[in-house]
């Protein structure tokens, strides 16, 4: 019976050091036992993930990668000059990159770049990890300029360290990163972010669902050829479709629950309740599904983003695939034809850049705002002097 007794101690004692020491514990996929991981997609998909590796979505968050990004670094491309004899210097020291804050020759701060967020298409923003917190680093990267200035957000007079980085960025610049939200003293509110649950990227079963069911059933049923447990985005209605990228694509708007959880074939207004008047306007960054919404060609056609996104595609800079995807719908246009043959691009001037009203970078050494540029997916006719 003593030893009965002994054993029930010793099995509760170590039940309550597992909880007590594994404060996030979880299945091998941090989402849950529902999810298999994009690893196990490439068995039987191998040459769309080999493409989709190379997109934007899929590079949108990662690691800072010593060797990648320490090549954004030269001698005359590492210091950001702020009023006032302060500057930010960029340094990689032990095989780390770190940017540091000095006053006057004296270094008052110094953080690692741990995560990058961006594809680098246009930019590479970066954060650093201080007690299970991510914060934003003061210097950006802008891919186009070659140069580096205030992060997006930022005071452009003064180096800043103290931006925290929520899990609201985390969700539509990873596939999932748990965190826990608190006020702290002073109802400072603050969110610890658990590093070692963030995927990084926009991986498959962000888009797809979760997909550890229809693994199991075809790694048993090799033969099966017709997909099982597992949603065909194609086969969702027009608006469930332009939900699913909504969830990213449509601003930012109050939460009513954390789009993680949001699944093809779901509800966004379950997800997302927008502020009265937010698609009169719709900024270039960030609100694509508002500003395509008041297209022509969007009310008058089934139109979705995939008629004109192939997203497992790298189509970065592609302006003839683009071309060929307005001419699948314009080929008895006259003008669209004559355009097309003088090597005219339809984005150019139906969808042209413009200025993001809601993100720009303090450039601190010019004490100017540089413009981040985004194409319109409001599709219209615009002024000779606004297409590019």
């Amino acid at each position: 019976m003593k030893i009965i007794t002994v054993l029930l101690v010793l099995l509760s004692f170590s039940v309550c050091m597992l909880k007590c020491t594994n404060k996030y514990a979880r299945t091998q996929d941090a989402r849950g036992p529902q999810y298999a991981g994009a690893a196990s997609c490439v068995q039987c998909h191998k040459n769309i993930t080999d493409h989709y590796t190379h997109t934007n979505h899929f590079n949108t968050s990662s690691k800072v990668d010593f060797e990648k990004f320490k090549q954004l670094i030269t001698a005359l491309n590492d210091t950001v000059h702020f009023p006032n004899g302060q500057l930010v210097k960029l340094e990689a020291v032990h095989n780390k990159l770190a940017q540091s804050y000095i006053l006057k020759g004296q270094q008052v701060n110094s953080e690692t770049m741990d995560i990058a967020f961006g594809s680098g298409e246009k930019a590479w923003t970066f954060g650093y990890w201080k007690d299970e917190a991510l914060y934003e680093l003061p210097l950006t990267y802008l891919t186009e300029l070659k140069r580096w200035t205030n992060s997006p957000g930022l005071r452009a007079n003064q180096p800043d360290y103290a931006r925290l980085i929520v899990s609201r960025c985390m969700e539509c610049h990873s596939s999932y990163a748990y965190a826990e939200k608190s006020l702290e003293q002073g109802m400072r509110y603050t969110e610890k972010i658990d590093p070692a649950t963030i995927i990084y990227g926009i991986d498959c079963e962000r888009c797809h669902g979760p997909a550890a069911q229809h693994v199991a059933f075809h790694t048993e049923h090799p033969g099966v050829r017709t997909a099982k447990y597992m949603v065909p985005i194609k086969s969702l209605s027009r608006q469930q479709q332009l939900d699913l990228c909504a969830t990213c694509h449509s601003g930012d708007p109050v939460e009513l629950r954390t789009i993680f959880a949001f699944k093809p074939g779901d509800t966004l207004s379950h997800y997302y309740m927008y502020y009265p008047g937010a698609a009169a306007n719709p900024d270039a960054h960030g609100m694509q599904m508002q500003s395509l919404m008041q297209s022509k060609c969007f009310l008058q056609s089934n139109l979705t983003c995939m008629n004109c996104h192939d997203t497992h595609m790298n189509e970065r800079n592609s302006r003839e695939v683009f071309v060929q995807r307005c001419m699948s719908c314009h080929q008895q246009s006259a003008h669209a034809v004559t355009m097309r043959q003088a090597n005219n691009y339809c984005i150019n001037c139906h969808m042209p850049l413009q200025a993001s009203k809601s993100l720009n970078f303090g450039n601190s050494a010019e004490r100017s705002d540089i413009q981040y540029r985004l194409r319109t997916h409001h599709i219209a006719i615009y002024p000779a002097s606004k297409t590019q």
